[in-house]
Formats: C-alpha cells, sequence, structure tokens
C-alpha cells in the first residue's frame, strides 16, 4: 500500500544539468550534497540525462547555493540556453530594456547580448521556461524572434553527439600509440637493434605512453582530481590511480631501477580499454532516450494558420486556441483541435499506438503530431503549447525519468561506498601479497611488483558503474518503449510493483464497459417489421432526454432507420414517452405504462426474465393501443474486455469487478466478462476502502478506473491504471496512464512492467557477479591458476557497464504477447 504524506510544504520544481557524473557514486554524492540545505524538499538526480530535478521551498534557498552545492562535490553545473536572434534587430540603446524584459521572466538565470549579431543568449531553468513565454515576453515590447532559434532540446542532442567525438578522437589517438607499445613490450627485439647507444626500448616505450597517459587519460585526471580536490572520490578516481600507478611506477624503472619491469603496456591497454568502453557506453546512453526524442521531433515547427483568408506560415508555439489551421496530405497535425472543413484518414500510431488510420470528419477531434493522410482538412485549436497531449506525454515521460524507484536508492548508497572500499581493498592487496612475498617462501617467483600489480588490477576491475547504470537505463528504455506504445508510466515505483501484482480490480462502468446505454435486443410482436417499429419508436424518444431514449436515438441513427413526423409529444415522468408520430399514437416505456393504457404484454412478457438476468433494462412499446414491440437496453462489455481477462488470468492474476450496480446486474456482467469475483453496490466513495480490504489479505493490488471518478481507488491500491480517451491523458491520479480506451493495453502494461524489472534485475545480477567473481580474481586469489593481468580487468570492467545498458536497450523490441 503507498504511503501518504498529509502534510508537505509548498514546492517550487527547478532543473538542472551537471557535467561530469560517470557512476551511481557521482549521483549520490550530488543528491547528498543538494539535500543538505534546508529549503530542498526533495533531489533526484538521472546518470544518463546528466539532470537533476530539484524541488525547493521558496525563499529558503537560491538556485546559486544549490549549483555551489554542485561545485562542492567535484561536479559542474550547466545552465539550459537558448540563443534567440530577435527581429528587427534592436538599436544600441534598446538592448538594456530587452534584457531587463526577459530577466523579468520567472526562471530565467540570465541575459547576455550579441549587439553585432543581434542575437539575445538566454540561460533558463528548463522547468519554468520555454520558448514561447520568452517570444511573448518579447512581444510585448514589439521585438520578436527569428526562425533560427538554439535551444536546449538542440543542444543536448549536440552535447550527446559532442560526448561521443570527444571519446571516439581519444580512442583512435590512444590506440595509435598502443599498437606499437604492446608490440615493442613483448617483442622488444624487434626495436633493439634500431635504438642508439645508450636508449633502451623502455625509453622508447616511456615517449610512447606518455601522450597517452595524459592526452587519452585527461578526462579521467580532471574529473578525479577535481573530485579529490573537494574530498570526494569517484568512478575516474580509481581509474586514475591504476593507470598512474602503472606508468609512474614505469617511469621510476626506466630512468632510476634500469633492468626493472615495466608496465607501460599494461597502462596503455588500460585506458585504451576504458576509453573504449567510454565510447561504447556514450554511444548506448544515447540511445536509451530515443524514443522521448522521437516525441519531441513529431510536432512540427510551424502551422499553416487561416487568418482574414490568407494561409499564414507560423511557428507552431505562436498558434493560439480557437485558430483555423489548413492540414494538407502527409503533414503532421500541429495542435489538437477538431475537424471543421473535410475528411481524411490520421495515422495516430505514435501517440495512441494504434496502427490502423483511423478516418476523421467534421467535428471529430485530432491530435498534434499525428499524420494527416488523405484529404485537406481545416482544425480548430483547442489545445496548444503545453496543453496538448504530446507535450503532456513528453511532459509525463520526462517526469517518470526523475522519480527513482527503492531499488534504484539502494544501489545509489552502495555505490556511494564503494570507491572508497576499493581503494582500500587495493592497499591491503598490495600488504597482504607484500608480506606473502617478503616474509613466506610460497611464491619464491614473485616480487613486489607482482603485488603492485595484483593492487592496480583490483582498482581497475571494480566498476560500481554497472551497479548505477542498471536501473536508470532499464527505466528510461522501458518508459519511453511505454509510450510509443499508448502506456504513460508516471513513477519508477509502480513500475516496480507491477511484478507482485496478483490481483487486478476493475471498475466496472467505463472501463469494463463502453460507459453508455446501447440496444441490445429487439423482439416485435405479431408481423410487425422490426425496422417499421424502430422507426416508429425511435421517432417517438427523438424529444425526450432520458439516457435510455438517448440509446434508442443513437441506435436508429447507427443503423440508418429513418425518423418520422411527430406531432405530438408527452413525457410521462418514471413510465417513458407519448406521441403522435404519421398520425399514429406511439407509447415507449415500462409496464406500468402499458398497463395504464390497457396494452396486453402477454405475447412478450416471457422475454423480460432472461433478459433482466443478464443485467438488461426493458422497454415496451405500443401502437394505437397494440403491443409493438420489446426492446433490451444494457451497458455493454467493450470489445476487448474478455480477451484482457483471460490474458491476465493466465499470467496467474485474481481479476475483481467493483461497481455500484445491483447484485444480479453485476453478477451477469462478470458471467459475461468470465469474472467470477464481483463486489457489487459500491458507492464511489467506498472503493477506497474495498481496495483496502483486498491488501489486507496481503494482496498486491492493481486497480484500473477512469482516473477522475475512481480516483481515491486509484490512489490507494499499490499501482493505479487510468483509462485515458486518446485525447486527453491529463490524469493526475494513477502510476499508469493508457492513452488508449483499450483493456488489452492493461495487459500490456503489465507484460512491459514485468520485463523493465526483469532487465533491471538482471543488471544488478551481472553488476554484482561481476563484481564478486572478479574483484577476488584481480586480487590474486587463485594465482597462479587464473590470473588477471591489470589491462584485462580494465577491458572486463568497460564491456560490464557497456553489456548493462546494451542489454537495457533490448526493450525497444519489447511487443506485448497477446493471444488472439
Amino acid at each position: 500500500m503507498k504511503e501518504q504524506s498529509n502534510q508537505e510544504p509548498e514546492t517550487e520544481r527547478l532543473s538542472m544539468r551537471i557535467k561530469g557524473m560517470h557512476c551511481a557514486a557521482c549521483v549520490a554524492t550530488i543528491e547528498k550534497a543538494l539535500l543538505q540545505h534546508q529549503g530542498v524538499a526533495n533531489a533526484s538526480v538521472n546518470l544518463l540525462e546528466e539532470k537533476a530535478t530539484i524541488d525547493v521551498i521558496p525563499g529558503k534557498v537560491t538556485r546559486q547555493e544549490l549549483e555551489e552545492a554542485v561545485v562542492s562535490t567535484g561536479y559542474t553545473p550547466k545552465r539550459a540556453t537558448m540563443t534567440l536572434t530577435l527581429s528587427p534587430s534592436p538599436r544600441s540603446d534598446e538592448w538594456s530594456y530587452i534584457k531587463e524584459t526577459v530577466l523579468n521572466i520567472n526562471g530565467v538565470l540570465s541575459v547576455s547580448e550579441h549587439v553585432m549579431s543581434g542575437r539575445l543568449v538566454v540561460e533558463y531553468d528548463e522547468v519554468l521556461v520555454t520558448l514561447k513565454i520568452v517570444r511573448n515576453s518579447l512581444k510585448s515590447i514589439g521585438f520578436d524572434i527569428a526562425a533560427d532559434v538554439t535551444t536546449e532540446i538542440d543542444r543536448e542532442a549536440m552535447s550527446r553527439k559532442h560526448e561521443i567525438r570527444y571519446y571516439s578522437w581519444r580512442l583512435a589517438f590512444t590506440i595509435f600509440f598502443t599498437v606499437p607499445i604492446v608490440l615493442f613490450s613483448f617483442f622488444p627485439h624487434l626495436l633493439t637493434p634500431y635504438l642508439p647507444l645508450g636508449i633502451t626500448p623502455a625509453v622508447v616505450l616511456f615517449l610512447l605512453t606518455t601522450p597517452i597517459q595524459f592526452i587519452g587519460g585527461y578526462p579521467f585526471y580532471k574529473s578525479a582530481l577535481n573530485a579529490a580536490r573537494h574530498g570526494k572520490t569517484n568512478m575516474d578516481t580509481l581509474i586514475m590511480l591504476g593507470t598512474s600507478v602503472a606508468y609512474f611506477y614505469s617511469v621510476v624503472a626506466t630512468f632510476l631501477l634500469i633492468g626493472q619491469e615495466v608496465f607501460y603496456g599494461s597502462a596503455a591497454m588500460l585506458l585504451s580499454f576504458i576509453l573504449l568502453g567510454r565510447t561504447l557506453e556514450a554511444i548506448a546512453k544515447g540511445q536509451t532516450s530515443q524514443a522521448i526524442r522521437a516525441l519531441m521531433d513529431l510536432q512540427p515547427k510551424t502551422a499553416i494558420v487561416l487568418r482574414d483568408g490568407e494561409e499564414i506560415t507560423i511557428p507552431t508555439d505562436e498558434v493560439d486556441v480557437g485558430e483555423k489551421l489548413l492540414i494538407r496530405p502527409g503533414a503532421q497535425i500541429p495542435v489538437d483541435g477538431y475537424v471543421v472543413e473535410g475528411q481524411s484518414s490520421v495515422n495516430e500510431a505514435m501517440i495512441t499506438g494504434e496502427s490502423v488510420p483511423v478516418s476523421k470528419k467534421v467535428d471529430d477531434d485530432v491530435i498534434g503530431g499525428t499524420i494527416n493522410e488523405t484529404g485537406i482538412l481545416v482544425i480548430e485549436a483547442t489545445k496548444v503549447g503545453s496543453d496538448t497531449v504530446l507535450a503532456q506525454i513528453i511532459h509525463m515521460v520526462e517526469e517518470a525519468q526523475t522519480h527513482k524507484p527503492p531499488i534504484q536508492r539502494k544501489a545509489d548508497a552502495i555505490a556511494e561506498k564503494f570507491v572508497p572500499f576499493i581503494i582500500l581493498l587495493s592497499l591491503i592487496v598490495f600488504s597482504a601479497w607484500l608480506i606473502l612475498i617478503v616474509f613466506t617462501p610460497w611464491f619464491p617467483g614473485l616480487t613486489w611488483v607482482a603485488a603492485m600489480g595484483f593492487s592496480i588490477a583490483v582498482l581497475v576491475a571494480a566498476c560500481p558503474c554497472a551497479l548505477g547504470l542498471a536501473t536508470p537505463a532499464a527505466l528510461m528504455v522501458g518508459i519511453g518503449r511505454g509510450a510509443q506504445l499508448g502506456i504513460l508510466i508516471k513513477t519508477g515505483e509502480g513500475l516496480e510493483v507491477i511484478p507482485q501484482v496478483d490481483t487486478m480490480v476493475f471498475d466496472k462502468t467505463g472501463t469494463l464497459t463502453i460507459g453508455k446505454p446501447t440496444v441490445t435486443d429487439i423482439y416485435t410482436a405479431g408481423d410487425f417489421d422490426a425496422k417499421e417499429a424502430l422507426s416508429f419508436i425511435a421517432s417517438a424518444e427523438k424529444y425526450s432526454e432520458h439516457p435510455l431514449a438517448n440509446a434508442i436515438v443513437r441506435y436508429a441513427e447507427e443503423t440508418d432507420i429513418p425518423f418520422l413526423e411527430i406531432n405530438d409529444f408527452d413525457s410521462i415522468t418514471g413510465k417513458g414517452v407519448q406521441a403522435v408520430v404519421e398520425k399514429r399514437t406511439i407509447l415507449v416505456g415500462n409496464d406500468l405504462l402499458m398497463q395504464e393504457h390497457g396494452v396486453d404484454i402477454t405475447e412478450l412478457e416471457s422475454h423480460i426474465v432472461p433478459l433482466q438476468k443478464d443485467g438488461k433494462t426493458t422497454i415496451f412499446a405500443a401502437r394505437d393501443g397494440n403491443l409493438l414491440a420489446l426492446i433490451a437496453i444494457a451497458d455493454v462489455l467493450k470489445p476487448d474486455s474478455n480477451q484482457a481477462i483471460t490474458q491476465l488470468k493466465k499470467m496467474n492474476i485474481d481479476v475483481v469487478m467493483l461497481t455500484g450496480d445491483k447484485q444480479q446486474t453485476a453478477e451477469a456482467i462478470g458471467q459475461q466478462a468470465g469474472i467470477s469475483s464481483v463486489i457489487a453496490q459500491v458507492l464511489p466513495e467506498e472503493k477506497a476502502h474495498e481496495i483496502q480490504k483486498l491488501q489486507a489479505h496481503e494482496r498486491t493490488v492493481a486497480m484500473t478506473g477512469d482516473g477522475i471518478n475512481d480516483a481515491p481507488a486509484l490512489a490507494q491500491a499499490d499501482v493505479g491504471i487510468a483509462l485515458g480517451s486518446g485525447t486527453d491523458v491529463s490524469v493526475e491520479t494513477g502510476d499508469i496512464v493508457l492513452v488508449r480506451d483499450n483493456l488489452l493495453d492493461v495487459v500490456a502494461a503489465v507484460q512491459l512492467g514485468k520485463k523493465t524489472v526483469s532487465k533491471i534485475r538482471q543488471g544488478f545480477f551481472w553488476a554484482l557477479i561481476y563484481n564478486i567473481i572478479l574483484l577476488p580474481i584481480a586480487a590474486g586469489a587463485f594465482y597462479p591458476y587464473i590470473f588477471l593481468r591489470p589491462e584485462w580487468a580494465a577491458l572486463a570492467m568497460a564491456l560490464s557497464s557497456v553489456s548493462v545498458v546494451t542489454n537495457a536497450l533490448l526493450l525497444q523490441r519489447f511487443k506485448p504477447l497477446l493471444d488472439s
């Protein structure tokens, strides 16, 4: 059961990008520093996005203090930046006014100008500021933004590419020197004949290794020394120590202890393998956020609006609610709205996951980001900017990625202590081997140099990175894949609980059923034709506001039944209606209305009990005092309800139906759906209590409902699943929101949750097994039977991180397994 806090202070959410993080130890260190401030209510650092999300109590802490806290840990806070070209180009005396206007926007951190190019550089908080807010502020003083805008989204994509290039060229540089180093280390006789007198092969190796050590190893030295300056350690500390010990010992051996073994080859290979790992990791990490970047790319940059009969192309973020937009075939729909002219098919797969194009006609809703396939449409905008479905989905996915499930908190806590422990362990290994070599006869062929080799191997073999990447990598890919399928995962906690769910509770109305009365059966009396009878009945009900009357009228419209002329209409409260249709008196209502007017219902009376047992409401109709027909109406099951429930049962999940209906009606619907456990006559405010009762029997409960009427029950459940409507996903309650009103997505959500958690556990398993097995080997516990040279320990360490991220990326192939 979820814990809920009753008294929480008002908070404001800030975001901050952070450079230099490589492992979970980095994350734990930064979070700890941020949380030390009294004004910080919560801080969550995402390793893959290199971003901190901080909830602060306004007035208690400043952004500068938060940035200083990050700097104190040895990492670099980075501000989101947008570069804007102003139109018209400001005069020199206007810049101060422009800067002052933009600085007054809440969330803008700094503004600087480039007078000659007419550009404005704005540093801002991504949570509080958008391009549209800045544009509107500038428009209020007579300036606009030209088309060439560089925002943080663009910069982030460039940053990913830069990171890959950064490590790639260092890797290429290092390999260029490493190949001859390894060759001459193993075959020094190839080099000796060509050396001047007094120059040994070790001197050549020194000259070749030094560029690798300080150019290839620069990122690790910079990060480790920066952390050390602030009294911290990180993964790069281990790399720096391992490579430096190998390199500097070799330098001493080359020039002072001539003739001693050198480790230039080990130092070079260490850095080569680690840079290979970092390069592959950067590529893999870039792919983890592929899904959300694809969502961001769905919104077109421009839209064609119709103003005073003219087609005008404007930036999408300038579209206002109520404006009419022209959508040509093949074009993306810029904003949410509804069709006012035209007819077409629209591909909504990228938003709802529905692969079949949806037919759109006048008054039908359309979603921004979807693709108009065939005809020309004119739509009226109803939601723009951050209110669109696409924007809400992106926001929800980004929010979900900032939430840390408990399993990640544990990993971060382990990683925080990991680096100091490994440094201590390497010293113990060195000391232990030194004692064994010097004071015992057991290893006569070894010197203190071997002890140093074991110590270096421990330093570079240890890998907290894999431990720290296991959860965020799987979560980011799983959440992104869910968004592609129309499954919006709002919290990592909900995702983590899904595999433990053993009971799925469904609300009935609007969840299992379509949520509105529908005509299910029509029985006619005597020789009356069913179509003719329905034509009279629907015409009589046309002016009634009763839901059952609306169901009959809707059914007639859907089946192309003609409506006849009505001369008189009278609604009889609690009984039905009376009308004159085509000069014939028509009665539609219950058996009491029929009795009052002397209509004999005996002919069709035998159908009543079976229909009512199935939970259906029966309505009689008469014409000129003679029985005309019996109509059955019910809130029928959705087409996919039975299949979804069958699938859940196959997954060993008990299914329960919760409804306010009477027991007989509830059991009838339950039987049709294949649900034996039915809880009936439950008031809306009592639903959460019923969930509590199930939890009291040690059940892990998921609740599926509409997210509005069922909000308390969704909040009470261990996992709340809210059904969206396609055009509205702004559901406050629930851990998971389904974009489509399709119960098979509930099954898909459970399967995705299980698969994601499985990937997290696999990542943890391999990370722990790797460290548990490799560290003793690196320490020489199995020497001389198994011996791990430092360079091969570095390769294993590098590949362990890559393997965890690559394994998580397999989630991109996830497809729901649904039996037909």
